[in-house]
């Protein structure tokens, strides 16, 4: 990011890194800042596949917290079928836009959230700490409009 005194000048480029970007974290997935969170599941038979957990934001908009979709299940169409769950619950519930966050070391989010037709809505620099730049993890803010 360049500064100048009267304009700001960014350059992103998705690009996917030599070796993975491993981060090892547990969380609670009911977080207390989550309010009234809504979950969805995709189940063959009984067997679990993934999951969406989100909820209405103040500015009627739909945050999607988590997408989850265990390893084995993946580009199956399970992450599709549970976005398109959480969109159509936006669209009947009269939202304008879904909106989520990841990590620029996260490409195959990123890549999956592209092809799904989110775009970039911005991003944050010093979210997680002073150093996210040089730690190479940087908050993006991804959107959808209804």
């Amino acid at each position: 990011m360049k500064n100048d005194s009267d304009r700001w000048t960014v350059d992103l480029f998705l690009k996917e890194f030599p070796a993975p970007f491993l981060k090892e974290e547990s969380y609670n997935l009911l977080d207390p800042f989550k309010e009234h969170p809504i979950a969805y599941g995709a189940f063959d038979s009984c067997k679990e596949l993934g999951l969406i957990l989100f909820g209405r934001e103040w500015n009627n908009l739909l945050r999607i917290w988590d997408i989850l979709v265990w390893e084995e299940n993946r580009r199956m169409g399970v992450g599709k079928k549970l976005m398109d769950a959480a969109r159509d619950y936006a669209i009947t519930s009269g939202m304008r836009r879904l909106v989520l966050e990841t990590q620029n070391c996260n490409y195959r989010a990123i890549s999956f959230y592209l092809k799904y037709g989110f775009e970039l809505a911005g991003f944050d620099t010093a979210c997680y700490s002073n150093e996210d730049i040089e730690r190479r993890e940087v908050r993006l803010e991804f959107h959808y409009l209804l």
